[in-house]
């Protein structure tokens, strides 16, 4: 007894027309959905104001001084060879002034 296989005389077997379809229709679905909500967040950033980034917000004579100070303090000790020296010191020294950091 011999049994025959199928042989397939095309080539390669591809997916069938309307699946490659239904695969390529989805995928661009989510691509548009994608570039939709990066454009969307995008406008978001521009329109909403970043807190504390107004221009007419308005600093104490003496928060400035703390913060003139204090971030010369710490300056001095780069974070890539002190670790975390250099914001213990800068936070304690707004503390010293009675400032938030």
């Amino acid at each position: 007894m011999s049994m025959s296989l199928p042989v397939s005389l095309g080539g390669p077997t591809r997916a069938a027309k309307p699946e490659r379809h239904i695969v390529a229709s989805l995928f661009a679905k989510a691509t548009t959905k994608l570039r939709l909500a990066t454009a969307i967040a995008a406008l978001w950033l521009i329109v909403v104001p970043i807190a504390g980034a107004a221009a007419d917000v308005q600093i104490s004579a003496a928060r400035a001084a703390a913060l003139k100070e204090c971030s010369r303090l710490a300056a001095r000790y780069p974070t890539n060879d002190w670790g975390n020296t250099d914001i213990y010191l800068y936070r304690s020294c707004m503390a010293r002034h009675g400032q938030k950091e």
